[in-house]
């Protein structure tokens, strides 16, 4: 689902590439879902072009992000977009393989991971030709394994992992979760529409935590006549800018 321009709102300038890689409707989401305040520091795993660590960066004023990526393409643009946004002192932007966070990072530094990570295992669907794109959506540089395990690493006690994912891996996700003692302790379902199956789950997970698991309701996109729901565009409009201390 392609989402509309950045709003003004957001007050963000951001940079994507024209035929590789684009953010879509999982950036707004994901940072949405992060509950207030967001433990700091953050660390947004894959940041791709950085824009989930900059809409978090303006609905948390004082909060200090990192923005890990793999593909040298999109680290240039996640720069780019913190510079051109005056953002410098608060995001950092990093190449490295987030398999190897433990050699990057001591264990326990981050009060809060964000992730939109690849769903498709390799060999389900079909490989898209470009490699910033087929990187994206298939796990061809991590497995949900690692990505739980470098996860756990760099979340304190009590930190929180916040991501979304495809529903129909929900089981896998939340046996992964719970060995690497990680609780889920939020979870919201995403629909196109109230008749269509959910094409996304946004899941909070706690770790070393007891927390018992809260589902959310459902959260529509679209309405009946193909406009976005009332609460999708408050979402895109950045509702939750500046209800932050």
């Amino acid at each position: 689902m392609e989402p509309p321009a950045t709003p003004r709102t957001w007050h963000l300038t951001v940079h994507q590439s024209t035929h590789g890689y684009r953010f879509a409707l999982e950036a707004f989401l994901l940072a949405d879902f992060v509950p207030a305040p967001a433990p700091d520091p953050l660390i947004d795993l894959g940041t791709g072009c950085g824009v989930v660590a900059l809409f978090l960066a303006r609905r948390f004023p004082r909060l200090c992000c990192v923005g890990l990526e793999l593909q040298r393409s999109l680290v240039v643009l996640a720069q780019q977009n913190v510079v051109c946004n005056g953002l410098e002192h608060r995001i950092g932007i990093v190449q490295a393989d987030m398999r190897q966070v433990s050699s990057l990072f001591s264990a326990g530094v981050f009060g809060t991971v964000v992730c939109n990570p690849p769903y498709r295992a390799v060999g389900h669907g079909r490989l898209n030709p470009h490699p910033e794109k087929a990187i994206a959506r298939h796990e061809l540089t991590v497995t949900l394994p690692q990505l739980v395990q470098a996860s756990r690493h760099l979340l304190r006690r009590r930190g929180l992992l916040v991501m979304v994912y495809h529903p129909s891996r929900l089981p896998e996700l939340c046996t992964q979760l719970e060995a690497a003692h990680l609780r889920p302790r939020r979870m919201r379902l995403v629909h196109a529409t109230q008749q269509a199956l959910a094409s996304m789950v946004l899941v909070e997970a706690i770790r070393d935590g007891r927390d018992a698991l809260t589902v959310l309701p459902p959260l529509w996109v679209y309405e009946a006549s193909g406009d976005y729901t009332v609460e999708m565009q408050a979402i895109f409009q950045g509702r939750a800018v500046g209800d932050t201390p």
